[in-house]
């Protein structure tokens, strides 16, 4: 970044308003200066000539620190900007691979379902075959949501069922089929055209074999909703004031999505050699800055995909919001700043006051000289740059504090950014969670094992260890029968309880009562044995029998909030050259403050966070930031309340609301 600030400097400078007016302030006073000493030497012989020297010694001084100020108010404002926007760029590119992790583990869960299976096993497939596939399929895009479309193949690329378009038929020629079949043991993702989506646009497709007793026989596909979840993730992170654009490309920095509204500006192809440039996009100078995404549990997504925010020069001016404080407050604020603010410009600003009261040291010798020698001609000319002294000084103090105000600001902003992407990540999270149990619910192998007499303990128990083996972020999962006695585990670490009824709060009572298979209960975040005797939400789904008539059981599924949420809070702590600044934490609490995560042992589950900050803000606007001092250390604070994803927590009736924190020291 130094050597793009030092390559770009002069740029930056015509484009920054505030810096402009401050250089041109002090320009004006120190020709003003020059004038006012000319008259001095001209009209007063009498005093000492070592004033005189001293006095254009001290303008050198000040012009001297004046080409460092401007450089510094240049360079920290396009830092603070373009690390805010890097900041965005990461943030969105993470968000969307932990988003694909999870569509690598449902490609693999459904690929092996008992019904697709058995569709793909039929030797003559009928309209009735094709009805109840298409039930079955719509019932799981409709709990998985971020799917568009379900194909099913034959390993020779026979077409046999398409869920948007059941009609369709005939032989598909793809890759991506190929690709399947000749790795069984492996999901393929592809993104890109192709004939299985008709060629219209791209599509982020994935497969994978279906196999059985070690042949394949079909593939299926799943259609990611790309353009839909980009425009959700990139509209949240782009700044309106601002105007930048997010952008996906990949490593040949083709634009593989651009906003809609934003999507004619820009061409196919961006010549992007490093991840911090200045470019021009239609005739517009633009600094374009981007990021790669973090592998999440080992899983980098697509190799090379990089997200870009592109900021018109123009826009860069480095005005915007500032922190207000008052004058009490002044002097206490600039002393926690030390670890926000460039230590550069705390040196100009002392070098101003040491070269200030230098002046006024040498203007009260030159009255002294002035009465001594009787030149009162001179006194005018000593106050005059007394005053000239002065008014620089306060504008290299407006210009400083001016610069700290909207570093502050800039600072808040962000930390209210990463305390959203927090609770943004938690919601992703846990839709998944809630969509899990609801379709594991409607498996026939375990509804018609605990449907069977007696109920078959062996066949459920094998099922959940299947399910569990692709789903890592589960402690363990249970199914427990109509009398809410526990049926099986998915592994043996809690086989003792088999037949005990199952822990009161876990929300298994509930599932008694759904109407539809859409619906799901969570527990409240408690202590539940069946998670070592720690903190954690249970998702529970009905079973019903295999005429779907009657509610015979449930599935429980016990999340590892510990491990889960803790590896949240983590990934999103504010970082310094890929470094998490020390200090910082991060925390997720009840609405009440109850902590039910943390990345810091200071702040220990269970206990109550409730600082004292702007909660009217928070619960108007979603986030809010301030400073606060919490155990006498100054912090910088972000709140953000959960506001659910897609229909979690929007339309599926459950509720649940949380807040992520996150504090970085000053």
């Amino acid at each position: 970044m130094d050597a793009f600030l030092s390559t770009h400097q002069e740029t930056m400078k015509r484009v920054m308003k505030g810096v402009s007016r401050y250089d041109h302030g002090l320009k004006s006073l120190s020709i003003w200066w020059e004038k006012i000493a000319l008259i001095g030497k001209i009209n007063s012989f009498e005093v000492a000539s070592t004033i005189l020297q001293d006095m254009d010694n001290t303008l050198v001084q000040f012009n001297q620190l004046q080409s460092r100020l401007v450089e510094s108010l240049i360079n920290e404002h396009t830092r603070k900007i373009l690390l805010q926007h890097i900041s965005c760029c990461q943030m969105a590119i993470d968000v969307l691979i932990r988003n694909l992790f999870e569509r690598t583990a449902d490609i693999g869960f459904l690929s092996t379902d008992y019904d697709v299976v058995r569709f793909f096993k039929k030797t003559h497939i009928n309209e009735e075959d094709k009805l109840s596939i298409a039930k079955h399929l719509h019932a799981y895009v409709s709990i998985y949501s971020v799917y568009q479309d379900v194909i099913l193949l034959k390993p020779d690329g026979e077409l046999v069922f398409q869920l948007n378009q059941p009609a369709r038929s005939g032989q598909i020629s793809d890759y991506l089929i190929q690709q399947a079949v000749q790795s069984p043991n492996q999901y393929v993702e592809y993104f890109g055209t192709t004939q299985l989506m008709g060629e219209s646009q791209a599509n982020l497709l994935y497969a994978n074999a279906v196999v059985e007793n070690g042949d394949v026989i079909g593939v299926l596909v799943l259609c990611f909703r790309f353009h839909n979840e980009l425009e959700g993730i990139m509209g949240r992170l782009s700044s309106v004031r601002q105007a930048n654009h997010l952008l996906l490309i990949n490593g040949a920095g083709d634009v593989l999505f651009a906003p809609q509204m934003y999507r004619q500006q820009y061409s196919s192809t961006l010549a992007l050699k490093t991840a911090l440039q200045m470019i021009t996009v239609n005739g517009k100078s633009m600094v374009a800055v981007c990021a790669k995404g973090q592998a999440y549990q080992g899983y980098a997504g697509q190799e090379n995909w990089r997200v870009v925010s592109l900021l018109a020069v123009e826009n860069m001016d480095g005005e915007g919001a500032h922190f207000a404080v008052n004058e009490k407050e002044n002097a206490s604020l600039l002393s926690d700043l030390t670890g926000l603010i460039s230590a550069d410009l705390f040196d100009i600003r002392r070098q101003s006051i040491s070269i200030n009261d230098d002046l006024q040291l040498i203007v009260l010798n030159g009255i002294i000289t002035a009465a001594r020698e009787d030149a009162v001609e001179f006194m005018p000319v000593l106050e005059a740059i007394k005053k000239i002294g002065r008014d620089i000084d306060k504008v290299f103090a407006d210009s400083i504090e001016s610069l700290f105000s909207t570093i502050i600001s800039g600072q808040l902003n962000a930390i209210k950014l990463q305390a959203g992407l927090a609770v943004d990540i938690m919601d992703r999270n846990l839709y998944e969670r809630a969509n899990d149990c609801r379709w594991w619910a409607l498996s026939s192998l375990l509804r018609s094992a605990l449907s069977a007499s007696p109920i078959d303990q062996a066949s459920i128990q094998q099922t959940l260890a299947k399910i569990h083996r692709l789903y890592t972020v589960y402690h363990t999962l249970y199914v427990y029968d109509k009398q809410s006695r526990y049926m099986a585990f998915s592994d043996d670490r809690y086989k003792e309880k088999v037949g005990h009824r199952v822990e009161q709060g876990s929300g298994a009572q509930a599932v008694f009562g759904l109407k539809n298979p859409y619906e799901y209960r969570v527990s409240s975040f408690g202590v539940f044995d069946c998670y070592n005797g720690e903190s954690t939400y249970i998702y529970n789904a009905a079973l019903r029998d295999m005429k779907e008539e009657e509610v015979i059981g449930g599935i429980g599924v016990v999340f590892d909030s510990t491990t889960e949420f803790n590896a949240i809070l983590n990934d999103i702590l504010p970082c310094e050259n890929g470094v998490v600044k020390v200090g910082s934490k991060a925390l997720f609490t009840t609405d009440k403050g109850l902590v039910i995560a943390s990345s810091s042992s200071v702040h220990v589950i269970g206990e109550v966070f409730w600082p004292d900050i702007d909660f009217s803000q928070l619960h108007k606007e979603g986030t809010t930031a301030t400073m606060i001092r919490l155990d006498g250390t100054a912090y910088l604070i972000g709140a953000a309340e959960s506001k659910g994803y897609r229909e979690y927590k929007r339309q599926d009736g459950y509720e649940n609301s949380i807040i992520a924190w996150v504090l970085v020291p000053c």
